[in-house]
């Protein structure tokens, strides 16, 4: 089974769109977890579901900040903040149910429901509420693996840091820590630190520390030194588990 995730930024363009495309019919992702996505963008997977639609500030547009797409069955599920997460039960047709939670945490200078950027704030309260969420599902559905995907708007990497902040950087692996999930992305695992240093990943594939699956190396796309920014700002990034 392979999960990927990847921040298309708004992809409203057709050419843009065509673009990102190949790149995910390429990739072949059993899940795939969008963010900053748009509802003109499908990539080819049977099944999703989505966040709450428009920006922070409009519930209008058929912009979304997470969509998870499956070529599994889909069984939709509450998070608490519906605007910047979502959630599903996916349902093999060969194998065990599992959750997916996908997400996007405050970048810098990003306000979130009222709280500041400044220092951190907004980071941290975010990341409360979603870990809360974690622990939950966890709770409500102990025999499932829990894989937390999307956009952490942080690096997990020793320095040279490539974005985010110390103070969020420990908030973020502390949060993990505490809700049993490793970030398969993070340190030597970062296949963009890896094959496109100094960049690094701050969108992360998540998994539980007692998963009953094996994790490969993780890949990142497109193959080059930089995200193209024609393309999006920000590199995909995919595990293989067995």
């Amino acid at each position: 089974m392979k999960l990927a995730t990847w921040n298309v930024a708004l992809p409203v363009a057709a050419a843009r769109r065509a673009a990102a495309r190949m790149w995910t019919d390429k990739i072949a992702a059993d899940i795939l977890v969008l963010t900053e996505t748009h509802d003109v963008f499908e990539p080819g997977l049977q099944y999703s579901c989505s966040s709450a639609g428009g920006r922070d500030e409009s519930h209008l547009s058929p912009h979304h900040w997470v969509t998870i797409w499956s070529k599994y069955r889909l069984e939709e599920l509450k998070t608490s903040d519906a605007k910047r997460t979502a959630a599903a039960r996916a349902f093999p047709e060969d194998g065990l149910p599992f959750l997916v939670y996908g997400t996007v945490l405050p970048w810098i200078g990003s306000k979130w429901q009222g709280h500041s950027s400044a220092g951190g704030v907004a980071f941290g309260e975010s990341l409360k509420v979603q870990a809360s969420d974690w622990k939950r599902l966890h709770q409500e559905y102990p025999d499932d693996e829990l894989f937390v995907l999307g956009d952490f708007n942080q690096d997990l990497v020793k320095p040279p840091r490539y974005y985010g902040s110390r103070a969020n950087r420990a908030a973020l692996i502390k949060a993990l820590d505490d809700c049993g999930l490793v970030a398969i992305t993070a340190g030597d695992g970062d296949p963009i630190r890896r094959d496109s240093a100094p960049c690094a990943c701050i969108d992360h594939i998540c998994t539980l520390r007692n998963s009953r699956w094996r994790a490969g190396s993780a890949e990142r796309w497109p193959n080059i030194s930089k995200p193209d920014k024609s393309l999006s700002d920000h590199f995909g990034v995919a595990v293989s588990f067995t």
